[in-house]
């Protein structure tokens, strides 16, 4: 009896390498969702956290100005969130009073809000008052580094 023998060696290894290729393919593109889904809620999180270090600097500032009647270029340092921080006096185009300071948060510093308070604005803008605070991720030591997220408040009276 002769057997006839079918030219169909290598399908079957074709056949695999095709089906691991997909598989391959599948798992790729899922990995790759997965990482950017992680990097996107990081992202929120250090965000969320960069507000509320700027909230908590208007906060600061919003004491400041409020319990200072003096010139506010007469005050010298900062006293909140238990930390006493220096103040600088700036020079601002249509401003009379205008000081800023940073602001170290969280329990060791790793946050932090850069607060600038202008008083007297006479630009026409409608308001006597402002008010701005830059919240950020990282410590006030570390303003180049490319993780750095900012968000920014600006309130205005």
């Amino acid at each position: 009896m002769k057997f006839l023998r079918k030219k169909e060696d290598g399908f079957v290894a074709l056949f695999t390498v095709l089906l691991v290729s997909v598989i391959l393919a599948m798992a790729l593109g899922i990995a790759s969702l997965s990482l950017k889904e992680i990097v996107l809620s990081s992202s929120a999180s250090e965000g969320s956290k960069a507000f509320y270090a700027a909230d908590s600097g208007i906060e600061c500032g919003l004491y400041l100005e409020r319990s200072t009647v003096i010139p506010i270029t007469s005050v010298s340092s900062v006293t909140c969130n238990g930390l006493s921080v220096p103040v600088s006096i700036i020079n601002e185009a249509n401003v009379g009073q205008a000081i800023e300071f940073e602001l170290p948060l969280g329990a060791s510093g790793e946050l932090c809000a850069r607060v600038k308070i202008m008083r007297e604005v006479t630009s026409g803008l409608g308001y006597s008052t402002a008010i701005d605070s830059k919240g950020s991720n990282m410590p006030c030591d570390d303003p180049d580094n490319p993780k750095r997220v900012e968000r920014s408040i600006r309130v205005t009276y």
